[in-house]
């Protein structure tokens, strides 16, 4: 497809043909189709593709994997050659399991990454048709309304008060007007004023255009150049886990170190020792740690995805965990968005609902169905019933400019010309239209009776040109249901110790009734009016006792949001509109929605509800603390699985008795139990009191109190078993292969069942069911499957270096083992038997 060189010296008929465009219609499917194979996506920024070897050889080159492999060639120096094989191979084998995972999790989240991606509006087949923006094609026909983030560079073919913020390209802060007429081919960049470029943001009215550049062609494009998409940053959880990870590996070093070292001393064989030392490194360097994290985030952000919750920025599946606050707008996130005129001013009603009607923004589609502001179309739809078909007042009235919505006195401005007459018309906010129109104290008072009754209400008025002020032409109102999951969706917030507030620009009467309506604590309604007036401090104070706030403008939204975080609140904040995207920008969390949400408003947010549904952010909140808490849960039982084996090999040194391990036993168990036990972990579902629990403190350690505590009991539980085992088959018995081989069946099903005990920290598993979790069936089944062979099978029971032993031994090792871990369970069930779960996430 040939360019289009200089689009804004043509006139529409001359654009038209040089594309093969229709500026009515505009393109069919097919014709779009052919035009994208041939153009191209219509993308700068290219999406990462995810390879599994790329994963794979990333992996293989982080230091933990390339010291675990050291590790085992080392193993060969001293080792039989077949052990550094089967070590090689070994690690290899988990790495590819847990690569493979990850690779199914980024691809996963690749896909909602492109389910996130901006989406714009063009007229396909003569209809309005929302398409991703990267399927957008040179001689598309694209709708221009305020909002829009515009996808490609576009020659403005109609025009109704068009403004636009072209900083991204040019600098320039303030808007610039644009309109379609044509301008000589030697202007320059900025002061092209019937182009819209890629990336530019319509402030004020509407239109379409053709789009005559896309992808690397637009002037973005051309000054960007190719660039990849940044990799998310790590979150704090992610930051906090590396971290860890590298004290832990200092940690298995030094015993690594030091246990060979004891060993020698004690005139154990030296050979014997630096194998045993080799063995517990790779036991104890927790290499599976930062996977099992991507894991835990890529599937938590698949979970979401069926929950119509897109996550865009990583961080949001782990900050949604310590939510303290929701702060949400009104129309359409806790009501319907479904208005229903309840009153209007009937003594000049005809004439207040053709303003309705000339200043709608609505359109018709193929169906005739009307489009756009829910408002609007029921005015229209009302005065339909009046007699006033919109098709015959647009015919009888010519538009002459179109000013757009003001955001900050919230009224619309328009100029008609009727019968050769022009006629200024105004709509919007009641306070700011009675400023600007003469006097009429009856609608002063029935306006005050509306705003007291709590229904949405708007004033329209009209004047001449040479008028300085409007007449008032009347009133109308609005009711606006709750939807009606919305109270129960409330009052799960409030258990779950999450305060709900409601910040709108609607009156302080209809805020008050909505909220009460809805379930949230009105106390008092705080205006913007009084906002302004108060102090930073003030402010502070006020939030804290206050949930609804009325008649808020933009900037003082952001006040109240930067209020409630300097009072050590996480806040979450919903907005659809571009006036909401400094909120959502400063919010801890900033969630917009998929189908009212303005483009501004998606890029500003963490988050995407794609159903505009408030009451998905309940799941996303118990998907949030889910994350964390089996984050947690995985840690602890890993590190006391690791620091466990450490002391089960250090006190036989102390005293004088034969390890319990032979250096290959201790390889096997450790990587082939913690692929299983990462992986059981990372799907285990919530508990089903997880939002009756406190947010949790993002402030807080992740190694605090409580983990440490849990890793000392689950580390000291197997110590015992095991150790008991061991000690009580070697002193009764002097056969070591035997108590080595009962030693490694305590290890195997202590180790299981502690995970089994661990993966609830509060509910009891009576309630949760034991066999409740497939991976963990999975893993039980693959633990007996596997002591079956290596306990009768010669060359498995040669080459672990095991002895055969009968039946009853290892049952009654079974029942032991579960006996000793039981207390963990005993332990949630006398709480539960108390009174209640408690909050503090900690198995002890």
């Amino acid at each position: 497809m040939e360019k289009v060189e200089h689009p804004w010296s043509l006139d529409t008929d001359e654009l038209r043909r040089a594309l093969t465009c229709d500026t009515e219609t505009g393109l069919d499917a097919a014709d779009a189709k052919r035009r994208l194979q041939e153009s191209g996506s219509n993308t700068i920024t290219e999406f990462k593709k995810i390879s599994f070897f790329k994963i794979l050889l990333e992996e293989l080159k982080e230091p933990l994997i390339v010291v675990t492999i050291l590790i085992g060639i080392l193993y060969s120096i001293w080792g039989q050659i077949g052990d550094t094989i089967m070590i090689i191979c070994l690690i290899l084998l988990v790495t590819l399991v847990e690569v493979y995972t990850e690779f199914k999790a980024k691809k996963s989240m690749e896909a909602l990454k492109k389910l996130a991606a901006p989406t714009t509006w063009v007229i396909r087949n003569g209809k309005p048709d929302e398409i991703p923006a990267a399927e957008v094609v040179p001689g598309d026909l694209m709708i221009l309304k305020s909002g829009v983030r515009v996808s490609a560079d576009v020659r403005i073919v109609t025009s109704q008060g068009l403004e636009v913020d072209e900083s991204q390209l040019t600098g320039e802060s303030m808007g610039v007007g644009k309109d379609e007429r044509p301008i000589p081919q030697e202007t320059g960049l900025n002061d092209r004023t019937n182009m819209i470029h890629m990336g530019s943001v319509i402030l004020k009215g509407n239109g379409t255009g053709i789009a005559v550049r896309t992808g690397m062609d637009t002037e973005l494009g051309r000054i960007a150049g190719l660039t990849q998409e940044a990799s998310d940053p790590k979150t704090p959880m992610q930051k906090s886990t590396l971290h860890l990870t590298k004290n832990l590996i200092g940690l298995a070093v030094i015993f690594t170190i030091a246990i060979p070292i004891l060993g020698f001393f004690r005139g154990l064989p030296l050979q014997d020792m630096i194998l045993t030392g080799l063995s517990l490194a790779l036991a104890t360097i927790p290499e599976e740690l930062p996977i099992i994290m991507t894991m835990l985030l890529g599937f938590g952000a698949i979970q979401l995805a069926g929950k119509h919750v897109l996550i865009r920025r990583t961080k949001a599946a782990e900050t949604l965990g310590s939510v303290t606050i929701i702060a949400t707008d009104k129309t359409g996130t806790l009501t319907e968005n479904k208005m229903s005129i309840e009153s209007w001013t009937a003594e000049n009603e005809k004439q207040l609902f053709t303003i309705g009607v000339l200043m709608a923004d609505v359109s018709v589609d193929h169906e005739g169905n009307f489009l756009g502001d829910p408002m609007d179309k029921t005015v229209v739809e009302q005065a339909g019933l009046l007699g006033l078909e919109r098709t015959a007042l647009l015919k009888e009235y010519t538009l002459m400019e179109d000013a757009g919505f003001d955001g900050a006195k919230k009224i619309f401005l328009m100029r008609y010309d009727h019968a050769g007459t022009p006629v200024d018309l105004i709509k919007g906010a009641p306070e700011s239209v009675f400023a600007l129109s003469k006097p009429d104290p009856d609608l002063e008072t029935r306006l005050n009776n509306s705003i007291k009754s709590g229904f949405r209400t708007i004033a329209a008025g009209f004047k001449s040109p040479s008028e300085e002020k409007y007449t008032i032409a009347g009133l109308i109102s609005f009711d606006d249901p709750i939807r009606e999951e919305v109270k129960p969706a409330i009052r799960e917030f409030s258990s779950a110790g999450v305060r709900v507030m409601m910040i709108t620009g609607d009156h302080a009467g209809t805020a008050a009734r909505v909220a009460d309506e809805a379930g949230i604590t009105v106390d008092t309604v705080l205006t913007g009016e009084e906002i302004r007036g108060m102090s930073s401090e003030a402010l502070c104070d006020a939030v804290s006792r206050c949930n609804v706030f009325a008649r808020i403008t933009p900037e003082e939204k952001l006040r109240i949001v930067t209020a409630l975080h300097e009072n050590g609140e996480v806040v979450a904040v919903t907005g659809d509109g571009i006036n909401d995207a400094p909120a959502l920008k400063a919010a801890d969390i900033g969630i917009s929605f998929g189908i009212a949400g303005t483009d501004v408003a998606k890029e500003a947010s963490d988050m995407i509800l794609a159903n505009d549904d408030f009451t998905a952010l309940v799941d996303a909140i118990k998907e949030g603390r889910r994350l964390y808490e089996n984050m947690f849960k995985c840690i602890m039982y890993t590190l006391a699985s690791k620091i466990g084996l450490v002391f089960m090999l250090l006190i036989p040194i102390l005293l004088d008795v034969p390890l319990p391990f032979a250096p290959i036993q201790i390889i096997i168990m450790e990587l082939f139990m913690d692929l299983f036990a990462s992986t059981s972990f990372v799907v285990e579902p919530a508990e089903s009191d997880l939002l009756k629990q406190k947010p949790r403190d993002p402030g807080e350690k992740f190694m605090n109190k409580k983990m440490i505590s849990g890793i000392f009991t689950g580390s000291l539980t197997l110590i015992a078993v095991v150790l008991f085992v061991y000690f009580f088959s070697w002193f009764t018995t002097g056969d070591l292969g035997a108590a080595q081989t009962y030693a490694f069946v305590a290890w195997l099903f202590c180790h299981v069942l502690l995970a089994m005990n661990m993966r609830t920290s509060r509910v009891p598993l009576i309630r949760v069911g034991y066999f409740s979790s497939k991976a963990m069936n999975i893993w039980v089944i693959g633990v007996i499957v596997f002591l079956l062979l290596v306990l009768n099978v010669p060359f498995f029971i040669e080459y672990l270096k095991l002895s055969q032993v009968g039946l009853l031994p290892v049952v009654g090792i079974v029942l032991l083992s579960f006996a000793a871990t039981y207390w963990i369970e005993i332990r949630k069930l006398l709480r539960v038997k108390k009174g209640g779960a408690g909050g503090s996430g900690s198995l002890v």
